[in-house]
């Protein structure tokens, strides 16, 4: 399951995002609903969570996006003390389901595995990308029906560029929300590194990848294989 989660609240951003990152759930994070949108320009998200005021004029934009015909994603609201006709509001908008603030993450995280398991989206759920599969649950990729021995780091490393394929990330946007880092006590070539090593167990060829390509001065992107 994809999540996106809107909130001005780091700390409570933190909180959600670790709770839900526990359960298997690939969490993307969004400041305001402008990085939201370039957000869901690369990626479909199966649940967002808005916590943005439901008289932010910006939110209610976003949500009427997130609504929009084609849209499936499962929209949550987080909001503090509003009035019943502010909930009636954005629930005519197309939320789906309307949190309070202050909140429970246990619960919020609740919520959201309910929707995983409506979806059929289940922690058993493999990535296939040609001859390579990402099993999710059971922490296991394999190549050409031959299991690969990743480290903990590399497989996170892995499962976070599949999850958004064809999305280039820069080393300091891999370093957070993989080693939740930041290159200012951490360097850069961490994620070069563990890229290199990626390479020598999954690619056919690791001076010529076709798998985990190099943006060049930018970072890196995982490109599936085109279909035969």
């Amino acid at each position: 399951m994809r999540l996106l989660i809107v909130e001005d609240d780091r700390a409570l951003r933190r909180l959600v995002i670790n709770d839900l990152e526990e359960q298997g759930v690939v969490v993307t994070a969004a400041a305001n609903a402008s990085a939201a949108r370039a957000e869901m320009q690369h990626t479909q998200f199966d649940v967002a969570i808005l916590g943005l005021s439901a008289r932010d004029a910006s939110a209610l934009d976003l949500l009427r996006a997130l609504s929009a015909d084609g849209c499936n994603t499962h929209v949550v609201i987080l909001s503090t003390a509003a009035t019943e006709a502010d909930r009636l509001r954005v629930f005519e908008l197309g939320a789906d389901d309307h949190v309070m603030k202050p909140l429970f993450v246990r619960e919020l995280t609740a919520r959201v595995l309910a929707v995983r398991k409506r979806l059929g989206q289940t922690r058993d759920s493999n990535l296939q990308f040609g001859t390579i599969t990402i099993d999710l649950a059971a922490r296991q990729v394999r190549v050409d029906d031959e299991t690969v021995e990743l480290t903990v780091k590399e497989f996170d490393l892995l499962a976070f560029l599949a999850t958004s394929p064809r999305r280039a990330f820069s080393r300091d946007e891999l370093l957070q929300s993989v080693w939740q880092s930041a290159s200012d006590w951490q360097h850069a070539s961490t994620v070069t590194e563990h890229v290199r090593r990626l390479r020598s167990k999954i690619e056919r060829d690791a001076r010529g990848p076709r798998l985990l390509h190099t943006v060049r001065g930018f970072g890196y992107r995982f490109d599936p294989p085109a279909a035969a």
